[in-house]
């Protein structure tokens, strides 16, 4: 009888499922058995081609090449993954190989990563999934007894492969396009365009324009104190017959200050009498998490990010086996999973967290049964719960994380919680005050899953007995008038964005028209965190604490799209029809041509309004925003500032000026047309100015006191602008500076040493929240009362004399990627890793390294040959060929060298003096560009 071959999408898993399994050798790179042998990818192996692979044409970025479309889509391995292709090839071609098992994770990721490497490496041989909910040695167990016929799983396929075919052809196209037309001579990075990450994008910046452009109004608030016997409580004047006319209008708002003194002056001392009702309030126990649930509740509870919370929850199920598969987006679970809830319940008992609640749950039972068991509602996975895995002291990220879970799972089978609603109304003199409270009755649920912004204390004592009370005396308090002004709506954070995506960019706060809409979101639960942290890395957005907003390059692009009519890039609901058609092709209701028809024509549509828009339609002269304070003439805006209006025949001199120079003719020969320099730039340090701003700038000669200014090191600041001798100043105004940081991930702590210092030879190596460490250089830094976080190095009059110092450290998290314990093991004992994938530098591109030890403890990079799959060896190799080359060469170059040296000094006289002025005429155009951010010879934006 042949073998199977099982491939895992990462090595953890290969191990889980060997120990699980039992009965297996370790080989190079596989495990075998008797039965089975067990090898790894390590994530995405394989990549599409790119364009320039496809055809030479493609090389340089012109529009005339575009759209691309191709036929078929070439895979090509992934730097730095040739030898484990080789590995699994070798396998896969085993004539004991009978049957190959698909380990990868169980969803559409997992499946294109298996189906990409079978169908790379042309094996026909019989596909088997095994689809697992949980890591636990039982789960894999019972996934191997009942492996399921891989053809099932082709529509997941199908579905696979149109989503990464799709993306690839429209955010290939759109960025070529994008770029061509609006990429400036000072930038370095690409104008990225995508199906999923524009419409994100677009959300951001449809907020963020609500922000800009509001318009703050004074109001004022009437604040009073009564006295219900002996015990003081406070209310706030609201008009009981209040109508609002537009969203700024509230009941407790008084637009004019003499009417709130009026009224204020009108109820001071004067006899008060209260009435209120108290009604109970049913607050049901929350569903279960599924990742978009968790990530939201996360972010709101801990001020993580999206990406955070998912590398916690892999953690927990893949390292710990705590949690169940967390790339889900369902939160229901089985009707057939109730007698494994029933054992979770009783082994969280073990830990004293849970043990009330898990005594309770047995005593009275589990609630809620009909809404959490629905085999309507699972699909390919179910919600996110614990395995009943105990690891004790399990700490950091993992350990918060996992708290979260468990409690909430607990917590879906308690009864409701019970509130008391109060609100009582004041009234004196005619005027009613109001005063409202919400105190926890009986806890339910919440007993289990308290929440911190949850108000419970009394501090309205019932005015009589029962739930009703009408026209109580009580006594007269301090009264006072508060001003204020209207705030703009608030920005959105990491939960609200994900929450958006999720409803396809619908603010949809009802849980079951929220479960309707999913099928239509923006990406999928295990990638939407990568597309936030991908608007990030390409500049287009900013996290400013637990907030997003767009950058004034993510402003543009989403303006430029929408006024040349591809509103569809930048839509979050016709985007979200393509996740939904893509459900479709997996479930076979829709085939997968009939997609990539769809698309092929979306990407023409992309193209063809890129390539045909001019700017000066984009931006017509439709509304004067002022008069230009040099010459006065109306100012207008344009793609990339706001300007006067050009003098006649400006553009036309300017394209005849380029198109001289282009056929090498003298551009001076055209006669130079006079241009008002005034110019005010849509970008001022890293904020986005707005023509509600410009208004106030021509206007006053100075805006009001704006916040989100930038600093260099990411932090930002309130300022002011300010006209003066035509040009835009920046002041900056003192207070409200905040660092936007969400903090590093910490993680749990394994006690036991990694290996003996390579930097000492003295002390071990150990494990802290955030580091690998050398004990000597801990305890110094413990002595110090300084967090092991810090990656400077202690100075020598720092340290304690009775203490040595070790500087070695490797931080846990390097260019946005953990480094795993067995990774930091052959650090410490090799002096470097394996070569590492998956690090973002810091312009957010993606690259392959291996760490390695350097002199002062800390760690370097070195990177693999070009082209090649990584290796010191071959590195080495080319070294010393061309160290060969040119020992041979040297006496002929010397030979040579002196020959036209005489040569070169002699012409070097003669063009001196021409090559300086050139410098100067180029240095002169290149500082004006790079100020001006654009083209010297194009008004807007380089045009192709």
């Amino acid at each position: 009888m042949g073998k199977r071959l099982v491939i895992t999408e990462k090595p953890s898993v290969a191990r889980d499922i060997v120990g699980a399994l039992g009965g297996f050798t370790e080989e190079e790179g596989f495990w075998e058995s008797d039965d089975y042998i067990v090898t790894f990818a390590v994530g995405h192996l394989l990549e599409l081609v790119a364009p320039e692979d496809i055809d030479e044409k493609y090389k340089r970025w012109t529009l005339d090449t575009l759209p691309i479309l191709p036929e078929r889509f070439p895979l090509k391995p992934k730097e730095g993954t040739r030898d484990r292709l080789r590995t699994i090839k070798k396998l896969l071609h085993r004539d004991d190989v009978e049957n190959v098992v698909n380990a990868c994770d169980a969803g559409r990721e997992g499946e294109l990563i298996f189906r990409e490497v079978v169908e790379y490496l042309e094996s026909a041989k019989p596909i088997e999934r095994l689809w697992l909910q949980s890591m636990t040695k039982k789960a894999i167990t019972d996934g191997f007894s009942k492996l399921t016929d891989g053809t099932k799983f082709d529509g997941l396929s199908e579905a696979a492969h149109c989503r990464n075919y799709s993306d690839w052809l429209i955010g290939m196209n759109a960025t070529r396009a994008l770029t061509r037309r609006l990429k400036s001579r000072s930038e370095n990075q690409a104008w990225s365009a995508g199906r999923v990450q524009t419409p994100t994008l677009g959300m951001l910046v449809d907020r963020e324009l609500e922000v800009l452009e509001h318009s703050p109004i004074p109001y004022w608030r009437i604040k009073a104190t009564f006295d219900q016997a002996g015990t003081p409580y406070d209310a706030v004047w609201f008009d009981p017959n209040f109508k609002a006319e537009n969203d700024d209008d509230k009941e407790d708002r008084i637009f004019e200050e003499a009417r709130a003194n009026a009224i204020l002056e009108k109820v001071k001392g004067k006899p008060a009498l209260a009435s209120e009702t108290r009604k109970p309030s049913r607050e049901a126990a929350p569903p279960l998490f599924d990742l978009t649930s968790l990530q939201r509740e996360a972010n709101r509870r801990f001020g993580w990010s999206a990406r955070r919370t998912l590398n916690a929850a892999q953690r927990c199920y893949e390292a710990h086996k705590v949690l169940t598969y967390p790339r889900t987006d369902t939160r229901a679970l089985p009707n057939d999973y109730r007698a494994v809830v029933e054992e979770v319940i009783v082994q969280l008992g073990a830990d004293e967290r849970f043990a009330a609640a898990s005594a309770r749950l047995a005593k009275d039972g589990l609630l809620n049964t009909e809404k959490i068991f629905d085999d309507a509602k699972v699909t390919d996975h179910f919600a996110i719960v614990p395995t009943g895995t105990i690891v004790a002291d399990l700490g950091g990220d993992d350990g918060r994380l996992f708290d979260l879970v468990a409690r909430r799972f607990m917590g879906a089978f308690h009864p409701p919680a019970i509130w008391s609603r109060v609100e009582r109304t004041t009234v004196v003199e005619e005027e009613h005050f109001r005063s409202r409270e919400k105190v926890l009755q009986i806890p339910g649920w919440r007993e289990v899953l308290p929440d911190p912004d949850a108000g419970s204390s009394m501090k309205l004592p019932p005015l009589a007995d029962g739930d009703e009370a009408n026209d109580v005396p009580v006594g007269p308090g301090e009264t006072e008038v508060e001003a204020d002004e209207t705030k703009p709506p608030p920005r959105i954070t990491e939960a609200r964005l994900l929450s958006l995506m999720e409803n396809a960019g619908k603010a949809v706060d009802d849980e079951d028209y929220a479960e309707a809409m999913k099928d239509s979101g923006i990406g999928t639960p295990a990638t939407r965190a990568d597309t936030i942290e991908n608007l990030i890395s390409k500049a287009y957005v900013l996290r400013a604490g637990r907030v997003l907003r767009p950058s004034v390059k993510g402003l543009r692009l989403i303006d430029i799209l929408r006024r040349m009519n591809a509103d569809r890039l930048a839509s979050p609901a016709l985007t979200g029809q393509l996740e939904k058609q893509l459900s479709e092709v997996e479930h076979r209701s829709l085939k997968s041509d009939h997609f990539m028809k769809e698309v092929y024509d979306y990407t023409k549509e992309i193209v063809e309004l890129t390539k045909g828009f001019e700017f000066v339609d984009l931006f017509p002269d439709d509304e004067s925003l002022g008069k230009c304070p040099l010459c006065s003439k109306d100012v207008y805006e344009r793609s990339w500032f706001y300007r006067c209006k050009e003098p006649e025949g400006l553009e036309a001199a300017r394209k005849l000026k380029k198109a001289k120079k282009k056929a090498g003719e003298d551009p001076n020969e055209v006669p130079e047309i006079v241009d008002c320099p005034f110019r005010i730039w849509k970008d001022k340090s890293g904020r986005y100015v707005d023509r509600r701003t410009v208004r106030e700038l021509l206007a006053d000669g100075k805006s009001r006191i704006l916040d989100g200014f930038m600093t260099r090191q990411g932090r930002t600041y309130r300022g002011e602008l300010e006209i003066a001798d035509g040009e835009v100043q920046l002041k900056r105004v003192a207070g409200g500076e905040s660092a936007d940081d969400l903090g590093m991930p910490e993680y749990e702590v394994d006690d036991s040493p990694l290996g003996q210092c390579p930097q000492c030879k003295e002390a071990n190596v150990v494990e802290t929240r955030s580091t690998f460490i050398c004990e000597s250089g801990l305890k110094v830094l413990r002595a110090l009362e300084r967090d092991d976080t810090t990656l400077f190095p202690v100075k020598k009059k720092e340290i304690p004399e009775e203490m040595t110092y070790c500087p070695f450290l490797l931080p846990r998290t390097v260019c946005k990627r953990e480094i795993t314990r067995d990774e930091a093991t052959s650090f410490v004992k090799d002096g470097q890793t394996p070569l590492l994938q998956e690090f973002t530098s810091r312009r957010g591109r993606p690259f392959v390294a291996t760490l390695h030890l350097k002199e002062n403890g800390r760690h370097g990079f070195e990177f693999p040959p070009r082209g090649e799959g990584g290796g010191k060896k071959k590195a080495t190799k080319k070294k010393a060929t061309k160290k060969k080359t040119t020992k041979k060469t040297a006496s002929k170059k010397k030979t040579t060298t002196k020959k036209k040296t005489a040569a070169k000094k002699t012409t070097a006289k003669k063009t001196t003096t021409k090559k300086k002025t050139a410098a100067k005429k180029t240095a002169a155009k290149k500082t004006a560009a790079k100020k001006a951010d654009v083209d010297p010879f194009e008004p807007d934006a380089p045009s192709s």
